[in-house]
This record gives structure tokens, sequence and C-alpha cells, in this order.
């Protein structure tokens, strides 16, 4: 039987020392509880006990749970049926827009929110939109691409956030770093620079998060929404994370359609796409209903 310590969410692990997270790195497995594959991708250690970060393959939530080590197998052609599996071949297969960029379920009224927090000197976030958005729409799912960077210059705003009672949030890894340099071409830039580390910018934001008591989720967004093949394969290979592009990003005027995935800035560096959503959003909600972005890809 397997086995779980603790809390499943995590509500734990501000009681430990950041020290106390000794060990973290990609490890992967698979195995199987109920007629149900699970993926684990990574395996920590917490004042030397080992815990892994498992997927539902069939609902794509994650988990950090202590398992029986004899019972993880290697993935076979069970893992690669999954819905899991699907989506992050199909995600992964081609590197413009970097990544998924609408939803592949079919849902009338379903549009996706996500707002990235890439590195910014300014103070605060967009929280008065925040506060526009819920008093409209209520509690509302919201998947945040968030990186170390940010949070590390906006530690009162990220608590904020994380403890908002009106956001469904979804934490999506934006890299630790971010880099970018406005003197250099795309090409060359954000995660395709000559000197990125790609196992740090993927796994020093998970464990950050961690440290704080956040799972971190499957999903991933470049910077930039940029990114090449090879990158997209260790996404596959290497990492297991599905990639999110976006076919609304408000500041670029791209229109919002059923299934979009709706790219805002939430760190104060593109206050035009805020107030562009900010005056169409009673339309919107309308006609549309915000949901969660793992309904994106699974029923």
């Amino acid at each position: 039987m397997l086995r779980v310590i603790l809390s499943l969410a995590l509500c734990w692990l501000p009681l430990f020392a950041i020290e106390h997270i000794e060990h973290y790195e990609v490890f992967v497995k698979q195995y199987q509880e109920n007629n149900t594959f699970f993926l684990v991708s990574r395996r920590l250690k917490l004042s030397g006990v080992t815990f892994y970060l498992t997927t539902n393959t069939q609902t794509l939530q994650t988990k950090v749970l202590s398992l029986d080590a004899s019972k993880l197998m290697p993935l076979d052609e069970n893992f690669a049926k999954t819905p899991f599996a699907k989506q992050l071949s199909d995600a992964t297969s081609l590197h413009v827009k970097g990544g998924a960029t609408h939803a592949t379920t079919q849902n009338d009224k379903a549009i996706y929110l996500t707002m990235d927090l890439c590195p910014s000197q300014k103070k605060g976030y967009e929280s008065e939109f925040i506060e526009h958005l819920t008093k409209q729409n209520g509690k509302t799912p919201i998947a945040i691409a968030i990186s170390s960077a940010w949070k590390e210059h906006h530690e009162k705003e990220f608590e904020t956030l994380l403890h908002n009672p009106l956001l469904e949030i979804t934490w999506v890894n934006h890299t630790h770093t971010h880099f970018y340099d406005r003197n250099l071409p795309d090409r060359e830039n954000f995660m395709l620079h000559v000197n990125t580390n790609v196992k740090s910018e993927i796994l020093g934001v998970e464990k950050k998060l961690l440290e704080v008591g956040i799972t971190p989720s499957v999903f991933f967004r470049f910077p930039g929404l940029i990114a090449d093949e090879k990158l997209m394969r260790e996404l596959r290979e290497t990492y297991f994370l599905i990639p999110l592009g976006a076919n609304a990003w408000v500041a670029k005027n791209e229109p919002i359609k059923t299934g979009s995935f709706i790219l805002i800035h939430g760190n104060k560096n593109e206050p035009q796409g805020i107030e562009m959503l900010e005056k169409k959003l009673p339309e919107v909600l309308k006609t549309y209903r915000f949901k969660p972005i793992q309904e994106a890809f699974v029923q």
C-alpha cells in the first residue's frame, strides 16, 4: 500500500528550515493505484525522509508524497497511453509560440487566464486588477507563471497572492532567473542564451516553491514564449513539463476566443495589457467562464 506522510498539500513544509531540503533532483518512475497511473518526476529529501513529486496522469494534478520505493517502476507503454503523456507530446511537438496555445478539450464557454511574474524592478503587482477581477467574477482560477527572481524581490506581494482566498492558483514554472538582455535578438536571448543552465532554471524555481509549501504543477512557460526544438525535447524527455504558450496575449491585441490561453503580466511591466483586459472584462464574463488550466487538457 502506498504511504502518505503528513499533509498531501504540503502545508507542513514551512515548519522545516530551508536547509532541510537536502536534495532535489529529476527522478522518473511510475506507479499504479486503483487503475490509475501516476508519474513520479522528482525526488527530494527533508530531514532524511525521501519524498516524490507525483502527477496523476488522468487529472494532471500534482502531489508530494512519501512512497514505497519498491512500488516504483520504469515508464512503459501504459504511461505512453495516458492523457498526460499525449498532452505532453502534443504540447512539445512545435516550439513556435512556446507550447500549447489553447485548450484541447471541448468546452463552449471555457477560457484560461494566465499571468506572468517575470523579474521586475517595479514595486507591487497588479493588485487593483486582481481585486476588480474577483469582485466581478468571484473566486477565479488563474495560472500564475512565477520566476524565482520576481519572488525574491517581492516577498510581500507573493504572500498576498498566495493567501488570496478568491484566487484558485496553479503555480507555473517560469524559470529561476528568467534571463533577458534587451540588446540580444530572440534567437540568442531568454533560455536560448548560450550560458543557460536548463537544469538550474527549471529545478531552481520548483525548489523555491516547495520551500514555502507550494506543490509545483506540471506546467511550464518559456520566458518570452521563446524556445527551440532542443528545449522542447528536454521538457518532454527529461523534465515532463507541459509548456504553455498563448493565443490571447492581451497587450498584443490578440482576441479572446473559446479555449483561449489569455496572457497578462502581473508585475507592472505591461500595464497596457491589464488596462485592455479590464475594459473587456464585463463583456468577457457575459460570454465565457474562467476554468483551471488543467481542464484545458483533460475533462
